[in-house]
């Protein structure tokens, strides 16, 4: 399991997992305790079988109880037991509650308990006294897990909310290195309280996979109404559009670098997102998304005063009323030959988009020349509107290097052609190569997600700079060149190459290469455009022509989950 991902679950069970709230969240179950004046004490003890559940724990192991109230769904107390103690009382208004415990991750192991068990059915409480013991039993497996065409797919995320507590977590788990689940804090195969109704949140998602077998998302009780819980893919047709040729891996969706978009994934699935290094020999790894060093980046079209049109899904707050513009009506061709290596052509368009204003693109992308580390994309931008049109052209980038997200710094070089990330302390970079008859317009790392329109083409255009990160954090930036002026019907090549290196030197070496050989393909050196006899060409993939985004499915970093549970 990556490092990442088990900070991101600690995090979450420590803090509350601050990810992706529902849009419409469930109604609370019981009476509104705002009408009941009256209250009472809820006591008992903790238990397994006829005896102290600390029997069946380590010695000196911590119990951290708690009284959720159904009704206003929220704490009503917590108190925190040390073995051999077991015993609890808390004073409540009247209402509907449950009792809730939680073990460490080592007593759990040790016992087979689960990590969270509740009291069931919930504890009435009108006036007076209640006792009730709290009994912990055995946990059951959850069945199910992670797959590609059989194999395993290690840490796709999963939480399981109480279904009359939905606010509140009763497991979160990953898939392990066997694709089955696992519980946050390793232990295979995760365990569960039998006879509760759960609620799961879940995305299956993995890179250079189509979901086949669409894992359960609503309520149930278990293990009655259902034991397990599977994401099955398949490999997906969107690896079609991969390069492959040096330890620099990138699959070229339209206006997606990566290939990692959610409007095109029903059709498409994954591609591998941006990998590196893969040695010669191997594949790219099947995963989640932590394997890609890129979360998400590709074309972004800036229009003055606050018009953005993406490739890629914006939906964190860089985008109008629609959040992904082009790519959406795309044809490709793939053309392979062993002497140039792969070429992708797309073609698409900003129809799709409400926002559109009539370009068309040609993207074309190539592979590298080993032993440099780079891929080259090559957008051809036309104006097919009746009047000019004035823009800045470029890519957002958010990368997310190596494990640690949050421990990214970045830079620019090259007069500003050149916007790269690393870890603090070195290591892989990555970034991207812009290159144009247009000048560098636009270097700027963004800080959190949200900007408004009009500030995010104003660091397109160059209104305010910000051309490095050293404080370490998750970073993303936005890299253009322009002002670019088109007349109808006039056309203009960008050329952007994503580069990667071991360490900086490394890097700075790729892109160097990268820019030769843009130069060459420029002056009409040797081009894979003219490969297409010697090579095989696939047939031409037709994208189901769908509506853009608006505000669509959430983007969640690293292991998230569409929850905020406790």
């Amino acid at each position: 399991m990556s490092r990442r991902l088990v900070r991101v679950i600690a995090l979450g069970i420590l803090a509350g997992l601050a990810a992706c709230s529902p849009e419409h969240p469930r109604q609370p179950l019981g009476p509104p305790a705002l009408e009941v004046t009256a209250g009472g004490v809820v006591s008992g003890s903790v238990v397994s079988g006829s005896g102290n559940v600390c029997d069946s724990l380590p010695s000196g192991a911590r119990l951290a109880v708690v009284v959720i109230d159904l009704g206003l769904q929220r704490f009503a107390g917590s108190r925190t037991l040390t073995c051999p103690a077991n015993s609890y009382s808390f004073s409540v208004a009247a209402g509907t509650y449950v009792l809730r415990v939680q073990l460490t991750p080592d007593a759990a192991t040790a016992s087979g308990f689960p990590w969270r068990t509740i009291t069931m059915p919930p504890v009435e409480v009108t006036d007076g006294a209640v006792v009730r013991d709290l009994p912990v039993t055995r946990g059951t497996p959850l069945q199910g897990g992670a797959t590609i065409d059989g194999a395993p797919v290690e840490g796709e995320a999963l939480v399981l909310a109480y279904g009359q507590a939905p606010g509140f977590a009763a497991a979160q788990m990953t898939t392990g290195p066997d694709g089955v689940w696992a519980d946050f804090f390793g232990r295979s195969p995760a365990l569960l309280q039998s006879g509760i109704q759960v609620q799961p949140s879940i995305q299956c998602d993995a890179l250079g996979g189509l979901l086949v077998t669409r894992p359960r998302t609503s309520e149930f009780l278990f293990p009655d109404e259902a034991s397990g819980i599977t994401c099955g893919f398949t490999e997906a047709p969107a690896v079609q559009f991969s390069h492959t040729r040096t330890r620099l891996v990138v699959t070229a969706a339209p206006g997606d670098i990566g290939g990692t978009g959610l409007d095109l994934a029903p059709q498409l699935g994954w591609g591998w997102g941006v990998q590196f290094p893969v040695n010669p020999g191997e594949r790219p790894r099947h995963g989640v998304i932590s394997v890609s060093q890129l979360f998400m980046g590709g074309l972004v079209i800036g229009i003055r005063p606050d018009r953005v049109l993406s490739g890629i899904d914006l939906a964190n707050g860089e985008c109008g009323p629609v959040c992904h513009d082009l790519g959406l009506d795309g044809r490709a061709q793939v053309t392979s030959s062993p002497q140039f290596g792969t070429k992708v052509t797309w073609h698409y368009s900003d129809a799709t988009s409400s926002e559109g204003v009539g370009l068309k693109v040609v993207q074309k992308s190539y592979d590298g020349v080993p032993p440099a580390d780079y891929v080259l994309f090559r957008f051809t931008i036309k104006n097919s509107a009746t009047a000019p049109l004035t823009f800045y052209a470029g890519m957002f980038a958010d990368w997310d290097i190596d494990d640690d997200f949050v421990d990214d710094v970045g830079a620019t070089d090259l007069d500003g052609r050149l916007m790269y990330v690393t870890n603090e302390g070195g290591g892989v970079a990555a970034g991207s190569l812009i290159l144009s008859d247009a000048p560098a317009s636009g270097n700027a790392f963004l800080g959190p997600f949200g900007h408004p329109t009009d500030a995010f083409v104003s660091a397109m255009a160059g209104d305010f700079s910000n051309p490095s990160a050293d404080t370490p954090d998750d970073q993303r930036y936005v890299h253009a060149v322009g002002p670019i002026t088109l007349a109808a019907g006039a056309q203009t090549d960008v050329w952007i190459a994503i580069v990667a290196g071991d360490d900086r030197v490394q890097l700075l070496s790729n892109a160097a290469a990268a820019a030769a050989d843009v130069a060459n393909r420029r002056n009409g050196g040797n081009t894979t455009e003219a490969m297409a006899p010697e090579g095989t060409a696939a047939e031409t993939v037709i994208l189901k022509r769908g509506a853009p985004a608006t505000r669509s499915t959430p983007i969640c970093k690293r292991g998230c989950v569409p929850a905020r549970l406790q």
